[in-house]
């Protein structure tokens, strides 16, 4: 999947994503055959280019290690509204979306975006994939997902401007002078970008208000659902749910229990429909973790059930006993309903 001018369509390309309107209209849908008619239509509204369905083939893993390089490398000398480099983080976002879009398998279940390093960068990479994902699975248009994508790359901005800890400690943890200060980031954040013209306005919200929650109960203003910006909504889901695997801002603790954290949470702190898609396509558990089942035995993840993403495919590895399998078997959770993981390892 890539991003091709109009004037470059020769009239047989396939839309990869819907084209909306200013008023966010669907004026093309996807899977469209662009022929000329429609070309002409896309002039008219004067878009100046669209993604289209192609064989280009991305290196996910490559693509996101590369990213957290970059990204790193900029914040680590980034000084307050300094930000002629951040471009360069921008197009580390657009390169996330391209190669999100050109591996179809990843948008049915994440189940190797996994932090394994309590670090603010990886944080954001995380965030940025999850967010893309949870937007193109909610069907946003190319400019939405952009924003989406543009403000999740730099939603933690303002991390770097706070000297307060923040690895691995809830906010009701920390010590009562330090949680104004560490609240405050997302406003150092915002204003630290807020007149760069290359950063959309949506971006910066998000920014600026990805700590809010549909109740309110949010900061920094503490503003509800109705005032919030869907793509603000889909990266506030997605920050807390990496923030609670990595330790960024929260006590880390394991995916299974992030995940049951963002369903108890469901129409509180989070809009219902956004967290009902973003547990679709979540994996509780997973592919290469350890998991124990109810009758004590030890395995490993390997494959996801599209539709159960709690019932994964286990290689099994001990017996309760401590006694290795032989010969090596696996389970599949959705045809062994009597067995169920109750904990990771």
């Amino acid at each position: 999947m890539r991003l091709v001018k109009i004037d470059d369509l020769n009239g047989s390309e396939v839309l990869a994503v819907p084209i909306m309107s200013a008023k966010d209209q669907v004026l093309i849908q996807s899977d469209t055959v662009l022929r000329g008619e429609y070309i002409d239509k896309l002039r008219k509204y004067n878009i100046p280019s669209v993604y289209i369905k192609d064989d280009v083939k991305f290196d996910v893993e490559a693509t996101l290690q590369n990213s957290k390089k970059v990204v790193e490398s900029i914040l680590e000398r980034h000084i307050y509204k300094h930000n002629d480099e951040l471009k360069r983080i921008g197009e580390q976002a657009n390169k996330i979306i391209d190669s999100v879009l050109s591996e179809p398998e990843v948008l049915e279940s994440v189940t190797d975006i996994r932090n394994i390093s309590t670090d603010m960068y990886s944080h954001c990479i995380n965030v940025c994939v999850l967010s893309t994902i949870l937007a193109l699975r909610l069907k946003m248009n190319e400019r939405q997902v952009r924003n989406v994508s543009m403000g999740a790359i730099l939603h933690d901005i303002g991390l770097k401007y706070i000297q307060v800890p923040y690895i691995d400690i809830s906010v009701s943890q920390m010590r009562a002078s330090d949680v104004p200060e560490y609240k405050k980031h997302t406003i150092y954040g915002y204003s630290s970008i807020q007149e760069e013209e290359w950063i959309s306005d949506v971006s910066k919200e998000i920014i600026l208000l990805h700590h809010e929650q549909v109740d309110g109960e949010g900061f920094p203003f503490k503003q509800k659902g109705d005032k919030l910006k869907s793509e603000v909504k889909i990266v506030s889901i997605c920050d807390d749910y990496d923030s609670l695997i990595s330790g960024i801002g929260n006590k880390k603790i394991k995916v299974y229990q992030a995940i049951e954290y963002i369903r108890v949470n469901a129409g509180k702190k989070y809009d219902s429909t956004i967290a009902a898609k973003f547990l679709e396509t979540i994996a509780w558990y997973p592919v290469g973790i350890k998991v124990v089942l109810n009758d004590g035995d030890v395995g490993i993840v390997i494959r996801q059930n599209k539709d159960s993403t709690d019932r994964p495919v286990i290689k099994m590895l001990t017996h309760a006993d401590g006694s290795e399998y032989n010969p090596q078997t696996e389970i599949d959770l959705l045809k062994k309903l009597t067995l169920f993981v109750v904990d990771t390892l």
